[in-house]
């Protein structure tokens, strides 16, 4: 395996491993969490030919490979591409550590929906904050260089601020607000900072997009309930389709990132 790739493959585990043992330790039990089928809009099918009797939500639970799969596909991109001295090193890794959240965050999912047990409920929504910071990550480096001490004080805040979950019952959902704000803000800073109008136009519809997707991903899964009381969303339910927005976001997020990366490269070429 590729040194970067690898060396961001390790600086995911690392945080991930902690974070599961701190979890099975008992330290978020406190926290809030929907367990249950009762919370979902698909309603359980036992009878699916070919499919494990334990998947009792199938589209719930098969869409998380999606995660997985489009993390190896940006994965698979972002080496190509510097290979080819199409983005340096430095952007392979920062952009690798994006990809390997995503194939981890896959199996997380996975294993949410499947077993239905709290412990992976509060890894889920524990997993999901980095994403976030991580392209507060991307932005700061693509602005003014890499810089770990700014790379590890935001990663460290963003695990940390899970802890509101155990002040108060919507204190994940604060934490999530404030992380989301802080992309898009970020995301709008290196957005105008760009000076070629044929990079701001990809930028801009990529940013569009990655916003739709995050909203589709809060909404949808919000409305899940009521949605279900339509017959179409039986099968592929709201939370079906936020977790398509999700996966989409994640996909404009590198859309973003990926033609910044080739400019500067570009750049520092001339």
């Amino acid at each position: 395996m590729d040194h970067a790739v690898s060396r961001a493959a390790v600086l995911v585990l690392i945080p991930v491993a902690m974070a599961t043992a701190i979890t099975w330790l008992g330290c978020f039990d406190s926290v809030v969490t929907e367990l249950g089928f009762q919370h979902y809009g698909e309603r359980p099918d036992h009878g699916i030919p070919l499919l494990p009797s334990q998947l009792k939500m199938p589209a719930n639970t098969l869409v998380n490979l999606g995660y997985t799969l489009l993390g190896f596909i940006w994965l698979r991109k972002f080496l190509k591409d510097r290979n080819e001295d199409n983005i340096t090193n430095s952007d392979l890794f920062v952009g690798s550590v994006f990809c390997w959240m995503a194939v981890v965050y896959g199996p997380v999912q996975f294993l949410r929906i499947v077993t239905q047990q709290h412990r992976f409920a509060v890894m889920d929504q524990w997993f999901t904050l980095p994403f976030f910071a991580w392209v507060v990550v991307m932005s700061d480096y693509l602005m003014h260089g890499w810089n770990t001490r700014r790379a590890l004080t935001v990663v460290v805040f963003s695990f940390a601020s899970y802890s509101l979950a155990l002040v108060h019952d919507l204190g994940f959902e604060a934490a999530l607000g404030i992380h989301i704000l802080f992309a898009v803000l970020y995301g709008m800073q290196i957005f105008l900072a760009s000076q070629s109008k044929q990079l701001k136009s990809k930028l801009l519809w990529a940013m569009m997009f990655a916003i739709l997707s995050c909203a589709g991903f809060v909404v949808l899964k919000l409305l899940d309930l009521h949605l279900a009381k339509f017959s179409v969303f039986h099968r592929f339910s709201g939370h079906f389709w936020s977790k398509v927005a999700d996966i989409m976001q994640i996909h404009f997020v590198c859309k973003f990132f990926h033609p910044i990366m080739e400019e500067n490269t570009k750049n520092k070429k001339v």
